[in-house]
C-alpha cells in the first residue's frame, strides 16, 4: 500500500470524559465546563474529536438521582451530561465507550463517591456474576454500550456505539475481552500504548513487545497479538514517546496536577507502591516511560516536539496512512489557549479525524488492497 506521502499529519483527538479515578470531583468542574471549552475550540477550528464517555459513573449517578439523592448538586448533573453528549454528537463528534468497572459497586456516602477499587482493572471482572461483582464481563460491556446508545439515540436514532477504550488501559491479557467486544459488534479498540508496561494493584498492561512501526492492526483474539487477517477488531493504538519519567513534569502538568492534589498524589503513590526504599522510589522517576501524547497536559513546546517526532517517524514507515491518536481527559482541559495556539500554528498541515473516520479509512485501505490482489489473480 505504498503511495506518495503528503506533509499532512492525521491527528485523532480522544477525550476521556469522566470524574477522577477515586470518585472525587464535581461533574460540572471536571466534565461539563472543561468539555464545553474544548468543544468551543473544536467548533472554532473545524475539529472533530472522539469522546470516550465513562458511562458507568453516569449510570450510577442516574440511579442515585432517581432515588432522591442530589449528591450535593443544585443542578441535575445527569441531565447536564446527557445534554452535552447529545450536543457533541450533533456537532459531529464521535461518542464511544470507556469503562472503569470499579463504578459498578460504587457507593455514595459522607458527601462523596467511593468506587470499589478491587475492580479498577477490567481483567478483574468475572465472566459470570459472583458474590462480589453483580454482573459478568459481557453484561458489563453490553450495559455500557446500551447506556451510551440510550443517550445519543434521543437525537440520532441511527447511532451505534462500537469503539472501545479500557479504563486505565488495563486489558491484558485481553482474550476474553476481545471475544465479548466482537460478539457485541464492536469494530475497533484504542487502549494500547505500544512499548508500555505496568503491573501493580490498580494498573495492569503489557505492551512491551509492540512497536510504533505499525500504526494499526487487526485483532481476532487479543489486542496485544496482531493477526494476519482483514476481519475482526481494528486496534488503533495511542501514540507515545519513550522519555525519562521526571521529564514529563513540566510547568503545565504540575499546574494542572495541583488542581486536585489529593487524587494526583494517590495516582503517583499507586505507581510507586511496592518500592521499599527511598532510592528505589526515586529511581521510579529516573526510569524510562512511554508517555502518551496528551493534548490537555502538554505545554505547547512539548506538543510541537511530539508533532516533529510523529512526522519524522511516519516518513520512515511504509504505510501511507498513519493516524496519530492523542489522549486527554476532560478534567485536565484547563489551559485551552495552550492547545489552541498549537492548532493555530500548525493548522495547514494537520487533519483531525474521529476514530470512526479513522476506522473507515483503514477499512477502505484493506478493501483496496484486497481488490488489487484479486485483480492480479492471486486469490
Amino acid at each position: 500500500m505504498k503511495t506518495n506521502k503528503t506533509s499532512v499529519s492525521h491527528l485523532v483527538l480522544t477525550l476521556d470524559y469522566e470524574l477522577y479515578g477515586d470518585g472525587s470531583g464535581s461533574v460540572f468542574d471536571t466534565m461539563i465546563h472543561p468539555t464545553a471549552n474544548f468543544l468551543s475550540v473544536c467548533k472554532k477550528h473545524g475539529i472533530k474529536a472522539t469522546i470516550f464517555f465513562e458511562v458507568m459513573e453516569y449510570l450510577r449517578m442516574e440511579e442515585e438521582w432517581a432515588s432522591g439523592n442530589r449528591m450535593g448538586y443544585e443542578e441535575n448533573p445527569v441531565e447536564a451530561i446527557e445534554k452535552q453528549i447529545q450536543q457533541a454528537h450533533l456537532e459531529g463528534h464521535d461518542i464511544q465507550l470507556h469503562i472503569h468497572p470499579h463504578w459498578i459497586n460504587a457507593r455514595y456516602s459522607d458527601g462523596r463517591w467511593h468506587p470499589d477499587h478491587r475492580y479498577w482493572k477490567l481483567t478483574k471482572v468475572p465472566l459470570t456474576a459472583d458474590q462480589d461483582f453483580p454482573i459478568g464481563l459481557e453484561e458489563l460491556i453490553a450495559r455500557g454500550k446500551a447506556g451510551i446508545e440510550s443517550v445519543v439515540r434521543t437525537v440520532d436514532p441511527g447511532y451505534d456505539c462500537n469503539i472501545f477504550r479500557a479504563g486505565g488501559f488495563s486489558l491484558t491479557p485481553s482474550d476474553e475481552i476481545v471475544k465479548v467486544l466482537l460478539k457485541l459488534g464492536f469494530i475497533a479498540d484504542s487502549s494500547v500504548i505500544p512499548g508500555a508496561f505496568i503491573e501493580n494493584e490498580y494498573y495492569s498492561y503489557d505492551f512491551r513487545h509492540l512497536s510504533l512501526d505499525t500504526p494499526f492492526w487487526m485483532v481476532d483474539r487479543a489486542v496485544e497479538r496482531p493477526a494476519d487477517t482483514t476481519k475482526g477488531l481494528i486496534e488503533i493504538p495511542i501514540f507515545s514517546k519513550s522519555i525519562t519519567r521526571y521529564k514529563k513534569y513540566d510547568g503545565q502538568r504540575i499546574r494542572i496536577a495541583l488542581k486536585n492534589k489529593s487524587s494526583n498524589m494517590v495516582k503517583i503513590k499507586d505507581k510507586v507502591e511496592g518500592r521499599s526504599s527511598l532510592w528505589s522510589k526515586i529511581g521510579f522517576f529516573l526510569e524510562k516511560e512511554h508517555l502518551t501524547w496528551d493534548f490537555c497536559l502538554f505545554s505547547r513546546g512539548k506538543m510541537q516536539q511530539y508533532l516533529r517526532y510523529a512526522r519524522s517517524f511516519s516518513r520512515k514507515q511504509p504505510e501511507s496512512f498513519y493516524p496519530f491518536v492523542l489522549i486527554g481527559h476532560s478534567k485536565e482541559f484547563i489551559y485551552s489557549n495552550t492547545f489552541e495556539r498549537f492548532v493555530e500554528a500548525n493548522r495547514k498541515n494537520l487533519q483531525f479525524l474521529t476514530l470512526k473516520d479513522t476506522v473507515y479509512k483503514i477499512q477502505q485501505s484493506y478493501r483496496t488492497a484486497n481488490n488489487k490482489i484479486s485483480k492480479n489473480g492471486i486469490i
